[in-house]
C-alpha cells in the first residue's frame, strides 16, 4: 500500500469540518499540521520529564536533557551533517537568519562590501540584511528572477566580486515553488568569490531530502513547524570551522564557560549561540517530526511532492480566469501562487474557505516580488505529505464556483 494513502489518520486536525465541508488544508506553505506522535511526545514531556535542560544532576533534568540533545544527532542525521554540534537550535528560520545576518556582518565584513540576495526571497532573508547593510554601510545586490520563475545563475555570476561577503539565497520558493539548482550555485560562488553561502531552507528542508555535505554550501537554516513540528523551534546548520569562528549574538545563562566582573568566556559550539533556557520541549518535539519524516523516508516525501506538483500544472492553468505563478522547470516544489483579475485575494480565499479549502492570502512575505510583478497580492496553495489528489480537485472545483460567484 501506498504509505500516503491512509496518512490524514495519523494527524487529527482532519477530524473536522470546515463550514459543513471537510477540511482540505493547502497552506502548509505557512506552517504544518502535526501528527499525534508529535503532539504525544511534547504531552510527554510536559506530563512526565519536565524540568530545564543543563546541569540539572537529578534524573528528571538528565532525561529531559538527554532527549533534547538527541535532536541534535537526528538532525545531524537528517541533514547529513558531519557532526551533531555542527545544530544549533533557534526559535525558527527568522532568528536564525537575523542570527547570521548580525555574526557574519560582524565577525567577516567591512564597509563596503556587497551582500547578494535573489528578488523572490522571503523577507525573513531580506530584512535582516537591510538592516545591518543600514547599520555597517554595505550593499545588496538581487539576483533576477527569470520569466519562467528559474534564478538566472548568469546574473547570478556577474553580480559576484571581491567584495561579495555573503550569498544567501531560498533553496524553495514559497510562492512559486522554484527550486534552484543549489550544487550549480554553490559552484558559481566559489569559483567566483569568496563568499559565504547560506541558503534559506525553510520550505526546502519538510519536502526535499537534503545533504548539506554533498551541497558544499556554508549555512542551512530551517524552521521545525514547517515540517510536522511545533512553532518556536528552528536550526541552523553551519560547518564547524564557521561556527568556531563566530562570535555569539545573544548574551546570558547557557552559552559561557566563565563568567567575572569584567569579562566572560564563551562554551564551545554550539552551546556558545544558545543563551537562556532553550525551547527544549518544541525541539523535542521536532525530533519526533523528524522520526514521522524519516520512517516515511524522504525520497518517498519527494515523490509524493513531485506527483501531486505534476497533477496540479494539468488542472490549475487550465481554470478559466486564473493566473498561475509556478516554476516552469523540471523539478519544483508543490507551491502555487494564483491571482485571478478583479478579484482580490482575500476575497478569493473566504469563498474557497466556504467549501472547507483553507489556502493563504496576500503576498506571503514576498512583496518585493509582487511589486515587480505589477500584482498587490495572490492566494497561495502548497501541499504536503498528508495531501492527494482529491484535494487538488476540491481545489480546482472550489475555484471555479469561487471565481463564478465573485466576478
Amino acid at each position: 500500500m501506498n504509505k500516503f494513502t491512509d496518512i490524514k489518520k495519523d494527524f487529527p486536525i482532519f477530524e473536522r469540518d470546515i463550514n459543513g465541508k471537510k477540511l482540505t488544508y493547502l497552506d502548509s506553505g505557512a506552517t504544518s499540521q502535526k501528527p499525534n506522535s508529535v503532539i504525544e511526545k511534547m504531552n510527554q514531556i510536559y506530563k512526565f520529564n519536565n524540568a530545564n535542560v543543563h546541569r540539572g544532576t537529578y534524573a528528571l533534568s538528565a532525561e529531559t536533557t538527554h532527549e533534547y540533545e538527541d535532536v541534535r544527532n537526528k538532525c545531524q542525521s537528517f541533514l547529513n551533517a558531519s557532526e551533531s554540534d555542527e545544530i544549533i537550535f533557534t526559535k525558527g528560520t527568522t532568528e536564525a537568519l537575523n542570527f547570521l545576518a548580525n555574526s557574519i556582518a560582524n565577525k567577516f565584513m567591512t564597509k563596503g562590501d556587497e551582500i547578494i540576495l535573489s528578488e523572490i526571497e522571503h523577507h525573513a532573508n531580506i530584512i535582516p540584511w537591510q538592516m545591518v547593510a543600514e547599520k555597517f554601510g554595505f550593499n545588496i545586490n538581487y539576483v533576477r528572477i527569470n520569466e519562467d520563475f528559474s534564478l538566472d545563475l548568469d546574473d547570478l555570476a556577474s553580480k559576484l566580486s571581491k567584495k561579495t561577503k555573503v550569498v544567501s539565497i531560498v533553496g524553495e520558493s514559497n510562492l512559486s515553488g522554484m527550486l534552484p539548482d543549489i550544487k550549480e550555485i554553490t559552484n558559481i560562488v566559489k569559483n567566483n568569490s569568496e563568499a559565504l553561502l547560506i541558503i534559506d531552507g525553510a520550505q526546502l528542508v519538510p519536502h526535499r531530502k537534503v545533504d548539506v555535505q554533498d551541497l558544499g554550501i556554508d549555512f542551512l537554516v530551517f524552521s521545525g513547524h514547517k515540517m510536522l513540528g511545533p512553532t518556536g523551534i528552528g536550526v541552523v546548520w553551519g560547518k564547524k570551522d564557521l561556527l568556531n569562528s563566530l562570535d555569539p549574538v545573544y548574551g546570558g545563562g547557557d552559552m559561557i564557560e566563565e563568567v567575572h566582573y569584567d569579562k566572560a568566556t564563551w562554551a564551545p559550539v554550539p552551546h556558545k549561540f544558545e543563551a537562556g533556557t532553550p525551547p527544549y520541549v518544541e525541539a523535542i518535539g521536532l525530533g519526533a517530526a523528524i522520526d514521522y519524516l524519516q520512517d516515511l523516508g524522504m525520497s518517498e516525501v519527494e515523490k509524493h511532492s513531485d506527483e501531486l506538483r505534476e497533477y496540479g500544472k494539468k488542472i490549475l492553468f487550465d481554470i478559466d480566469g486564473v493566473n498561475v505563478i509556478h516554476s516552469q522547470q523540471n523539478i519544483a516544489g508543490c507551491t502555487f501562487g494564483m491571482y485571478v483579475d478583479g478579484v482580490h485575494a482575500s476575497d478569493l480565499s473566504l469563498m474557497l474557505d466556504t467549501h472547507g479549502v483553507a489556502v493563504r492570502a496576500g503576498h506571503h512575505c514576498v512583496q518585493p516580488y509582487h511589486r515587480k510583478l505589477g500584482i498587490d497580492a495572490t492566494i497561495r496553495s502548497t501541499a504536503y505529505i498528508y495531501n492527494d489528489k482529491n484535494d487538488m480537485d476540491t481545489l480546482k472545483s472550489a475555484l471555479e464556483s469561487s471565481i463564478e460567484m465573485l466576478r
